[in-house]
């Protein structure tokens, strides 16, 4: 096992949450860290803890959605260092949410969606894929969610990059299994983050949103809300609402839509702190390095977080399908 203080780790989505705090945990745990992100705007807050705790933590600008972005910050990091470079971690993290009815979505507005969630994720484990089975070791960590193995109403294109991460994943292993290399699957449940934020809907569902947002909300992110519906780019956060013939039409699915966000948003609100999650990434990859010293002959991981996550995959093992369709049903939408 190469020493901790030795290793370095690829962090994609590093401007808030869960990125954010994995990138931190990992820096002051002695890993050499690339914090990558698409935006740099973003990037000073991580920068100057950073600075001021002297980490071995550095900034990259990437954008998971570009082939060229992707291989240019691959380049800039195997450049970085003189002694010669190794990354030892990956850490796919970049992603959004699509939520709304399936009927409701543009289609480049789905493209967009798994351009992100799982071409992303594509991308860079090609680019980090000759460097690990060079060096013979690694770990891959992919962020999922326990909505990629429970469908969940109002998620179902969210849903379908997180059940083609998993699938991705599983997969995946089989191959790199004799480079050394593993692969772990993270599935938090609902967290604490700005992922709620930066959510995108249709144009026919942004007024239950809104409402159902702001009532969940403490005042000042209430008043943020409020500012984006009345927009007339309809925006929240930095999130873009759709506008085509499709989405401006009333949505025949308003009622389930308004069910799944009431029971969403003040989840989102009472949730896990994303240290929470650093912190079992850090372990998950502590014990794929131990287990694959040890020649086990298992190099895929599953991490569950968070009490909602564990309701469900526990649910998922234990109940027939029909059990747990009526089981989220019942939960979600009574």
């Amino acid at each position: 096992m190469v020493a901790k203080e030795r290793r370095v780790a690829v962090v994609t989505g590093s401007s808030t949450g869960i990125g954010f705090e994995t990138c931190l945990l990992f820096a002051r745990s002695g890993i050499r860290t690339y914090a990558t992100m698409r935006n740099l705007v973003k990037a000073d807050i991580i920068k100057n803890i950073a600075e001021k705790e002297k980490l071995p933590l550095m900034v990259i600008q990437m954008d998971v959605d570009k082939d060229d972005s992707v291989v240019r910050a691959f380049k800039e990091i195997c450049n970085d260092d003189k002694r010669g470079i190794t990354i030892d971690i990956l850490v796919n993290n970049a992603g959004f949410g699509l939520f709304g009815a399936l009927e409701d979505q543009p289609i480049d507005d789905i493209k967009k969606q798994f351009e992100t969630n799982l071409f992303g994720a594509i991308r860079t484990i090609q680019q980090v894929l000759p460097v690990m089975r060079n060096q013979r070791r690694g770990t891959i960590v992919n962020i999922s969610s326990l909505a990629g193995y429970v469908g969940f109403p109002a998620s179902s294109v969210y849903n379908s990059t997180k059940f083609a991460l998993e699938g991705l994943s599983e997969s995946l292993s089989y191959e790199i299994e004799p480079y050394g290399i593993s692969v772990v699957l993270i599935e938090p449940g609902v967290i604490n983050t700005n992922f709620v934020k930066n959510i995108i809907m249709p144009d026919n569902t942004l007024s239950i949103s809104s409402y159902l947002f702001s009532s969940s909300s403490p005042p000042s992110e209430s008043l943020t809300m409020a500012a984006a519906s009345s927009s007339s780019s309809a925006t929240i956060g930095s999130a873009k609402y759709s506008d085509n013939s499709k989405s401006n039409r009333e949505s025949k699915y308003a009622n389930v839509i308004e069910k799944f966000l009431s029971h969403y948003y003040p989840a989102m609100r009472n949730a896990p702190d994303p240290k929470e999650v650093a912190k079992v990434i850090l372990e998950s990859i502590e014990a794929s390095v131990v287990s694959s010293r040890q020649g086990t002959n298992n190099n895929f991981f599953k991490y569950p977080v968070g009490e909602d996550a564990k309701l469900y995959a526990d649910a998922k093992r234990k109940m027939s399908d029909s059990e747990l369709h009526s089981f989220i049903a019942k939960r979600i939408l009574s």
